[in-house]
């Protein structure tokens, strides 16, 4: 490390530094809320499905804002070094679009729209504005294809393109974009809205620039890093030096012969303040849309990082050179083109996230266990598509569901939320999507015993179940219905997640995580629902009162509370809330749960994960002292 920064003291006074690190935060916050408050798409007004970032000429994050989305900002540095490494000269003005994920990582859906800032003359920063657009091209609406075994059947991949030249539109660009997407129209707002956000960065930053000087805005920049990097390995010097494992696995690999699941494994190694992350025994790239790029791997496991140290936000580029990422070509985590990568977010990277907060957990558990965390519901990329019965236009929409966080070792996991990819998760709103989409919600509610089980559990997952009033086409790509999110000491996996088509009928149909092109027909009902995360600790140590409190909430039922908490529950009447726990028969339950664990062992939901058991300790032996 530089004497900068191992030094505690600052290139500005303290003062200048805090104004400066909240301010180049608050410029992202601000070109995202533009994002927000511009853009056409649900899954970006609604969804903040967006991330906007300020990065140094030479492509170091210095911040971004607070509510984007956790999968996109480990991918900035990568995004613009090969910007930089592309374009031979940038002028003032100049602003690219950029979608490629084996370079900038991530997938198709996510374009990014750079902008060189200048200052006399000088580049003196780039903005980012990424937003994930519903389509862009390709034979499924969405985009998102689970049979696809190249990216060519992922719609358009651009390397960085000049989208404007002194500030006017390349309308050349424009018109290669239009041909190639569904709902063109829609995207034109995206576009406009990103340019905004990367012009309103810019005139933030030069005003800044402009009251404190170039230099010391300069140094601000290293400033931020220096400090995020002392922080940082302040924290690793506490835990104890080591080697710390874990892995987790896809579902399936769909165009391998026997469908195998995919392994996904890392081995962190801490040697004083030095931590390596090495995933070079995944398994192979699959065939189908499941992997990522390197670039999008580096984005997982600097989340799952911040996971663990969450004062370390927002991510800058000291956090990113203070863990040494190894990987190999050719694995699930850093395939090569052509494997397809669209379905990234809801394949490789909730299991890098929740590996990297596994093998930090192990490490942390004998130094801070409150900050340990059980694995987390699982994305699932859901699209539909096709020509509105009533405007005669035709739509594309994109969603997912929220579901249950993993739970802590003192605390159960949230419900309805999904933390580990956008830092302001919120859903779209049912009278949104009913306005734009032909669908009419059903419900929106947990998903009962959906949860890992343990003395803390797992948060529920949700269903927002839809009648189609119009024909449409749906697609989903998706994972954890047979591998649920892992629970660990004891506590059993959350999950699963479910597409099933006119649910409880004769018609009933299973469409899975891997749907194409599946027709939905006026009237047809469609059952969508998450996972719940993954629970912590025994079952029959939580108390007595909180799962009494659950099965009243109509979370749990009473028979799982019976045959896996061990407490007998008596509904006296449900109208009226009226339970009653049988203290006599609860503690005789328990005993025998106690004296003979015989729970499956396992990946799939509901199972005990054998790595989580083994590795972890429970919360009585954890806050014993």
């Amino acid at each position: 490390m530089s004497t900068a920064q191992t030094d505690t003291a600052t290139r500005n006074d303290p003062i200048t530094f805090a104004v400066l690190r909240n301010a180049f935060r608050s410029m992202c916050n601000e070109a995202s809320a533009l994002i927000e408050r511009v853009s056409y798409a649900p899954t970006i007004t609604e969804g903040h499905d967006y991330s906007v970032s300020v990065l140094t000429p030479d492509g170091r994050l210095i911040s971004h804002g607070q509510r984007d989305q956790a999968p996109h900002m480990g991918t900035f540095e990568s995004s613009v070094q090969h910007l930089v490494k592309t374009v031979p000269e940038f002028k003032p003005g100049d602003v690219y679009i950029f979608n490629d994920p084996y370079t900038g990582g991530t997938h198709q859906n996510d374009v990014k729209i750079m902008r060189p800032i200048f200052h006399d003359g000088e580049l003196f920063a780039f903005g980012i504005a990424l937003c994930h657009w519903p389509d862009v091209g390709g034979p499924m609406h969405g985009t998102f294809n689970p049979h696809a075994t190249e990216c060519y059947a992922e719609g358009l991949r651009m390397p960085p393109l000049k989208l404007y030249e002194n500030d006017e539109p390349v309308q050349a660009i424009w018109d290669l974009v239009g041909m190639n997407i569904r709902v063109p129209k829609e995207r034109v707002a995206e576009i406009f809205a990103q340019y905004e956000a990367g012009k309103l960065v810019e005139r933030r930053l030069l005003g800044y620039v402009e009251k404190f000087g170039a230099e010391v805005v300069k140094d601000g920049f290293e400033d931020t890093m220096d400090h995020s990097e002392r922080l940082f390995r302040a924290w690793v010097s506490k835990l104890a030096d080591g080697e710390y494992e874990f892995e987790d696995f896809g579902d399936r690999d769909l165009g391998r012969e026997g469908e195998p699941m995919i392994r996904v494994h890392a081995k962190m190694t801490i040697e004083g303040d030095q931590v390596t992350i090495d995933w070079s025994d995944s398994g192979p790239a699959p065939i189908a849309s499941w992997g990522f790029a390197r670039p999008a791997l580096l984005s997982a496991t600097y989340d799952g990082t911040m996971h663990c140290f969450p004062e370390l936000a927002p991510l800058n580029h000291g956090v990113v050179r203070s863990i040494n990422i190894v990987s190999k070509k050719g694995t699930c985590v850093d395939v090569e083109e052509p494997t397809p990568v669209t379905g990234y977010c809801s394949g490789a990277y909730e299991k890098v996230d929740a590996i990297t907060m596994a093998c930090w957990g192990q490490a942390l558990q004998h130094v801070e266990p409150r900050r340990v965390h059980a694995a987390t519901v699982n994305l699932q990329n859901f699209c539909t598509g096709g020509v509105h019965p009533t405007t005669g236009q035709p739509f594309v929409s994109y969603m997912w569901l929220e579901g249950g966080q993993g739970a802590r070792t003192y605390a159960d996991g949230n419900s309805f939320y999904m933390m580990i990819f956008i830092g302001g998760a919120s859903n779209q709103p049912n009278e949104v999507l009913e306005r734009w989409y032909p669908m009419y919600y059903d419900e929106a509610e947990a998903v009962i015993d959906s949860c890992g089980d343990g003395e803390f559990r797992g948060g529920f997952g949700i269903s927002r179940s839809f009648t189609a009033w119009g024909d449409t086409e749906l697609v989903v790509l998706g994972d954890r219905e047979r591998v649920g999110p892992f629970g660990l000491a004891g506590g059993t996996n959350g999950g699963p997640n479910r597409v099933v088509l006119n649910i409880d009928t004769p018609k009933e149909k299973n469409l899975g995580m891997f749907a194409s092109k599946a027709i939905l027909k006026a009237g047809d009902r469609l059952h969508f629902s998450s996972n719940g995360g993954g629970g912590y600790g025994l079952p029959w140590d939580r108390k007595v009162e909180s799962v009494l409190d659950d099965v009243i909430e109509e979370l749990l039922s009473l028979e799982k509370a019976r045959d896996v908490y061990g407490v007998a529950i008596e509904c006296r009447d449900a109208d009226s809330l009226d339970y009653a726990v049988d203290e006599a028969a609860t503690e005789a339950l328990r005993a025998a749960l106690r004296a003979k664990d015989d729970r499956a062992r396992g990946l799939g939901p509901g199972e005990v994960h054998p790595g989580g058991e083994q590795l972890f300790r429970r919360p009585e032996e954890l806050y014993a002292s």
